[in-house]
């Protein structure tokens, strides 16, 4: 299960991130550095309160920046979907309810009818400290913005709102350039490079043909990995173990297949982090955190 260096196999990373990153970018790595004081596509603020989404009806398309925020001291969680061609958003929304069933044969066919039904097109954790910019590539046509927090308290009465996207021109606008890169594997896995920043753009590629996310939660000092799997161990054998964690989570919702976004958690602050991705696994259900889909990263 564990993570083998990333520079054992940079080549490929190396490719497929920059490849990545020139989509968001619209252009190559030196370009990109060169140009990020140019203007990019008018931000679309999304604000998750109690009383609902704050987002405005219509955006532009192409490369979208969403700046996610929450007044909620916990920290509130935002998904973008997209059902797919025929598809109603009420089906959309019964697969992800069976999908967050802590019944792990529920969850299986929750989440393989979600990535069948529909695209996860990110999304982000937020709290009134940590704001969450992302940024990805998504074509005109209507999206679905979640409560996913408020859909995890209550599946049966989900907060949810359209947004149009029209007009798109991915070469309009850039993305931040990244500073770190994190590929979410089969496995399920993390591998990341450069990911030592607090406050910086990471971009984040889904080389799998399942859903992934990433959580960027606090830990607490020391902990490395074989602790994290230990504890999630724990937590399926019935135990209650002492909790790694030191705070809410903030970071990426999730993304479908081949799917690519940029993650800036801004004023994060430095400190011990983990990677999570509780994603169900579409074989047997269970949250891909505790098949080892975790990084604990040190960001400065």
């Amino acid at each position: 299960m564990r993570i083998a260096p990333l520079r054992r196999g940079t080549g490929a990373a190396a490719a497929v991130a920059l490849a990545c990153a020139t989509t968001l970018t619209g252009v190559g790595t030196a370009q990109a550095v060169t140009h990020q004081g140019q203007d990019r596509h008018e931000a679309v603020d999304v604000r998750l309160t109690e009383h609902g989404i704050e987002a405005p009806d219509a955006a532009e398309g192409g490369i979208v920046h969403f700046r996610i925020s929450t007044d909620n001291p916990g920290g509130r969680q935002l998904q973008v979907f997209r059902p797919h061609q025929g598809v109603s958003v009420d089906k959309v929304l019964a697969d992800l309810a069976k999908a967050v069933n802590e019944n792990p044969a529920i969850a299986k066919v929750g989440i393989t009818a979600f990535n069948k039904d529909a695209e996860a097109l990110g999304g982000g954790f937020a709290t009134p400290k940590v704001p969450v910019d992302v940024t990805e590539p998504i074509s005109d046509g209507t999206v679905y913005l979640l409560d996913f927090s408020a859909f995890l308290a209550d599946p049966a009465h989900p907060v949810l709102r359209s947004l149009e996207l029209c007009d798109g021109d991915p070469d309009k606008g850039l993305a931040p350039f990244p500073k770190g890169i994190v590929l979410q594997e089969k496995g399920p896995r993390f591998r990341v490079e450069d990911v030592n920043r607090a406050d910086a753009p990471i971009l984040v590629h889904n080389t799998t043909d399942e859903i992934h996310e990433m959580l960027i939660r606090p830990v607490k000092p020391g902990t490395t990995d074989a602790d994290i799997q230990a504890y999630f161990d724990a937590l399926a054998h019935g135990q209650q173990p002492p909790s790694p964690f030191t705070g809410p989570p903030s970071g990426l919702g999730a993304i479908s297949a081949d799917h690519t976004a940029i993650v800036q958690a801004k004023n994060l602050p430095a400190g011990r982090y983990v990677l999570l991705c509780f994603i169900p696994d579409d074989e047997n259900g269970i949250p891909h955190a505790f098949l080892g889909m975790h990084k604990v990263v040190q960001l400065s």
